[in-house]
């Protein structure tokens, strides 16, 4: 009984505090998968000059530890509801719909949902406690009428909750248009430049919106031959259609040579598209015309003020990595590029934190928020394009090419400290700003399915068609998992009732697990497997979570999809960046920086919790933190 009423008075006392501390203004920063011993490494070498000075004239921590699975949508739950995803719900980047009997074991929905969570966010209490909150990015927004659910049933006005989502509504991916489609104009043109010779025409939509490009030698220009692109919107004809000119020119360091904007229309939502010529040959054979992703965005404003945001930010995310690694941009360094791919890409990411930069500053001034959140993605891209090789511990680390490609690597994470740089300048006075990143990242050459080994050990069983035989599997690792298994019980929709006896069967596929060897090496391929009671303090388990984690030696990465084949090589010859492993682990390592107002000065403290993130920032902010919350206020860091 005394535990008892220790534990709650100490509970009592850190919500008082919380509430009793001084008000500021919080701006909330993450870098996804900013790995601390890549930070530490970007920061020995002077190229991040915006987190030095966080740690100069603020708090660092010496590292801050991830959830378990350390993945996005895991370790952002962990950081905006201040709990761990056995009571915040998020236990993967895809979690398992509730309740259990309604569903199949093999049923899914995402984890970047708001649907996902089962615990209050930051962006939501502090609203509720009268401060003005703003996320212009982050995980679980969508949809964000559920958040203004909330708030309405709670009193709070609507102007309390500014926030934006776009990850969900990708109207076009990013691409590079070619010439292999080039034509005579199908029709002709109005009002075209002065030009001589010959024209050719490329026809194509964004998102459903006709688009017209016109090839044409430029009489001012001194190439001979095609040396202009005119790209129109809906129309050839000029009168009342939106249009540019574009040159074509290498990739550079600045953005100068992109197009305007161009507004796009789709299903209800408004996105905006621009445009890069990176190559034209005055012949017509070669065309390099770089086309962004567009994205609607969501929003809780009127349609009237998120399109004004849309037009001061320039656009969502736009990722490139993608395109970047399939050798649309030009052949990457791997495979005898000269460069030019990866400087392009970086010039793409340039105008991409140029955007984050001008819609934080629009943000700041027109909302005047007292939280603003925001994100990028882009930091991770990079990593799973590159670690792969980069990893020093990597097996398919190549010294030579990681020297190549670690600039590269260092300028995605130099451009979002330039605009966190920013930020640091532009926040009003009495305002703290803190910078944290969702998990780590390192080297894997090798999938491991243990889907496979638990159907050799007669765990799992498969159709003849090669799908999953949900009646008759015992235990499996379902679609929303790839670092646990579940145990096909009662309790799921086709679940069987011979499967009971779960210490049984969790003893069966543990001996499967740790039996699994790599023909290749000869070693082990699992080297951990514990259940949530074996590591209470780790919140994995609840109701979206697992009957029996793993782990897996470092090269390695679990993969639930069914294949025949426990052990699959990477096809890559960089082999990939991976994520998701034990949050102990050194690669796994997230970052956490504060600054400015109710910060103290120039403070190493000891490795901190993501589950402590939110109330650190609830206590600068006074705003009281929900009973849900596990984590502590980083009284160290912050001014007494």
């Amino acid at each position: 009984m005394r535990a008892r009423i220790t534990t709650a008075l100490i509970t009592l006392l850190a919500s008082v505090s919380v509430v009793a501390a001084g008000e500021h203004k919080v701006v909330l920063v993450s870098w996804d998968a900013a790995a601390d011993w890549v930070v530490d490494r970007l920061l020995s070498e002077g190229r991040l000059p915006a987190v030095a000075r966080m740690a100069r004239e603020g708090v660092q921590a010496e590292h801050m530890l991830a959830a378990f699975p350390s993945k996005t949508a895991v370790g952002h739950a962990a950081i905006f509801t201040g709990c761990w995803g056995d009571r915040n719900g998020v236990a993967g980047n895809a979690v398992p719909p509730l309740p259990r009997s309604q569903h199949r074991v093999d049923e899914t929905s995402s984890g970047f949902f708001a649907s996902a969570l089962r615990a209050e966010p930051l962006w939501v209490s502090a609203a509720k406690a009268g401060r003005r909150v703003v996320a212009l990015s982050a995980t679980q927004l969508h949809p964000v009428e559920t958040h203004m659910a909330t708030l309405r049933t709670a009193g709070v006005s609507a102007d309390r909750l500014v926030a934006f989502s776009g990850f969900e509504h990708a109207l076009a991916a990013p691409r590079v248009l070619g010439a292999e489609t080039l034509r005579r104009p199908a029709a002709r043109w109005t009002g075209v430049p002065p030009h001589r010779g010959r024209t050719r025409e490329l026809a194509f939509d964004v998102a459903g919106t006709p688009f017209f490009a016109l090839l044409f030698d430029d009489p001012a220009d001194p190439v001979v031959g095609f040396d202009t692109v005119l790209v129109r919107q809906g129309s050839r004809h000029h009168r009342g259609v939106a249009q540019d000119v574009l040159k074509p020119a290498s990739a550079r360091t600045d953005t100068v040579h992109w197009s305007r904007t161009f507004r796009i229309e789709a299903d209800d939502l408004v996105g905006v598209v621009r445009f890069r010529l990176f190559s034209l040959d005055p012949s017509g054979v070669r065309l390099d015309l770089y086309q962004r992703s567009v994205n609607g965005l969501e929003g809780t404003p009127e349609r009237a003020e998120t399109e004004r945001y849309l037009e001061a930010s320039g656009g969502f995310h736009d990722d490139a990595f993608g395109v970047y690694r399939r050798g649309m941009l030009g052949p990457p360094l791997w495979e005898g590029g000269d460069g030019e791919a990866e400087r392009r890409l970086i010039e793409i990411v340039r105008l991409d934190t140029e955007g984050l930069k001008r819609g934080t500053r629009y943000a700041l001034a027109h909302w005047q928020p007292d939280l603003l959140l925001h994100y990028t993605p882009l930091t991770d891209s990079a990593g799973h394009v590159w670690m792969g090789v980069l990893d020093p511990t990597s097996s398919r680390h190549d010294p030579a090419l990681a020297a190549k490609l670690w600039p590269y690597y260092a300028q995605v994470f130099t451009l979002a400290d330039d605009w966190l740089g920013d930020i640091l300048d532009q926040v009003p006075a009495g305002t703290a700003v803190v910078l944290v990143s969702d998990h780590g990242m390192e080297g894997s050459t090798h999938v491991f399915h243990p889907n496979a080994v638990l159907e050799n050990a007669g765990l799992l069983a498969r159709t003849r068609t090669g799908e999953l035989d949900v009646a008759r599997t015992l235990v499996v690792s379902p679609p929303t998992a790839d670092f646990h298994l579940v145990v096909n019980g009662p309790g799921w929709q086709l679940g069987g009732p011979e499967t009971t006896d779960y210490p049984s069967l969790l003893a069966r596929a543990t001996r499967a697990l740790l039996s699994t060897v790599d023909p290749g090496t000869g070693q082990p391929v699992v080297r951990a497997v514990f259940t949530a009671s074996d590591l209470p303090g780790m919140g994995i388990g609840g109701p979206t979570g697992g009957d029996l984690y793993f782990d897996v030696a470092p090269g390695y990465y679990p993969s639930s999809q069914l294949d025949d084949r426990p052990i699959v090589e990477i096809p890559s010859p960089i082999g990939w960046g991976t994520h998701g492993f034990f949050p102990h682990r050194r690669t796994m390592h997230a970052i956490l920086y504060l600054w400015g107002a109710g910060v103290e000065t120039g403070k190493v403290i000891g490795p901190v919790q993501q589950v402590d993130v939110f109330p650190t920032v609830a206590r600068l902010l006074a705003v009281p933190a929900p009973p849900t919350v596990i984590g502590h206020v980083l009284g160290d860091a912050l001014v007494p």
